[in-house]
């Protein structure tokens, strides 16, 4: 039973990671994102 509860464990740790890695690696793409200024705005 105890091995069972380590399995788990550890497969809970790898899935919140990735969830994390995911969601931190779309944060990133966005906030660098950045549309092209129109010509009229630069003035």
């Amino acid at each position: 039973m105890k091995k069972l509860y380590y399995s788990l464990f550890g497969f809970a740790i790898v899935a919140l990671v990735f969830i994390a890695n995911i969601s931190s690696a779309s944060a990133c793409l966005i906030s660098q994102y950045q549309p092209e200024v129109p010509e009229s705005l630069r003035k």
